[in-house]
């Protein structure tokens, strides 16, 4: 008996032995994957989870750009755009005035670090006016001569506005771009030079004035001269149509910006006026009924 007990115990330390030497064999050929701590797990979830939500909501709030199918990258100045925006340039939008007209308006959204480009032809010595409203004034404009490539009004003026005497009759380019995603309303505007002077006589100017229904009555309608007036010269103007009633004239001057005579009074006519200082003067027929129609100006200084 004392002997096969002696030898179940040397066949049972056999066994641990073995047992023992395969464990070590698997250890060293094979790495085990790490446990994590239940809390790390459930952070990890967490954390997934999230980004699902957040992939998804870019994904349905992300903007479609309709303008052009084909987006080419362009850089933009640095206090126009934050490091981590990407600027974008879609195709130019040509600008067209209604037969008659001297201004037209541009309404659309834009994306924070796009470029929204408008084309129009002009002639030189006319003045160009662009305004843009958005938002805090955060939609910026810079203005190009595309004969020559030169900067007439860059972004970094952080201009929302701008008023240039055109250097050549040409093409030139109105770009807007903004820091945030926005709405915006852009007017264009280039007024008919008239000459006029003392000892000229009369001088008579027929015209159309087409309302753009779209943005009426957010906006008036208007068509606008521009006459170089001296100090001590008198203007008279007479206002002529069909429709009378529905327009109205007024005299801004184009330096000082003075409204010397508010198209909201509705007049038909400047009577005498004596001109107080040298400059040029915006002569503005407005149609005050929303109504398109023909008119004729008659001019006269003396």
């Amino acid at each position: 008996m004392l002997q096969s007990s002696q030898m179940d115990k040397k066949i049972i330390s056999s066994l641990i032995l073995i047992l023992f030497l395969t464990g070590c064999s698997l250890s060293s050929n094979q790495t085990p994957a790490p446990i994590l701590p239940t809390h790390d797990l459930s952070s990890f979830a967490t954390l997934t989870q999230q980004a699902l939500e957040h992939s998804v909501q870019e994904t349905l709030t992300a903007p479609t750009i309709t303008s052009s199918p084909t987006i080419t990258q362009m850089p933009l100045p640095p206090e126009t755009l934050s490091p981590t925006q990407t600027p974008l340039f879609a195709a130019p939008t040509e600008i067209k005035f209604n037969p008659g007209g001297t201004i037209a308006y541009q309404r659309g959204s834009i994306r924070a670090g796009e470029q929204v480009t408008f084309i129009l032809g002009a002639g030189g010595g006319q003045t160009l006016i662009a305004s843009v409203s958005s938002e805090g004034n955060q939609v910026i404009v810079e203005v190009k001569d595309l004969e020559d490539g030169e900067m007439l009004v860059p972004f970094s003026d952080q201009n929302s506005s701008a008023r240039i005497k055109l250097p050549w009759t040409g093409e030139y380019q109105i770009t807007l771009t903004s820091p945030e995603d926005l709405d915006y309303f852009l007017s264009i505007e280039i007024p008919a030079n008239l000459v006029v002077s003392p000892g000229m006589g009369a001088s008579f100017i027929n015209g159309t004035i087409n309302v753009y229904q779209t943005f009426h009555p957010d906006v008036f309608t208007r068509v606008r001269y521009l006459m170089q007036l001296q100090a001590g010269s008198i203007l008279d103007v007479q206002l002529s149509s069909q429709a009378l009633n529905g327009l109205a004239v007024a005299l801004i001057g184009a330096d000082d910006g003075q409204p010397y005579l508010r198209h909201e009074v509705k007049s038909t006519a400047i009577k005498k006026f004596v001109v107080p200082e040298s400059q040029g003067y915006y002569l503005d027929v407005y149609s005050i009924s929303g109504e398109s129609g023909a008119f004729s100006l008659g001019i006269d200084v003396e």
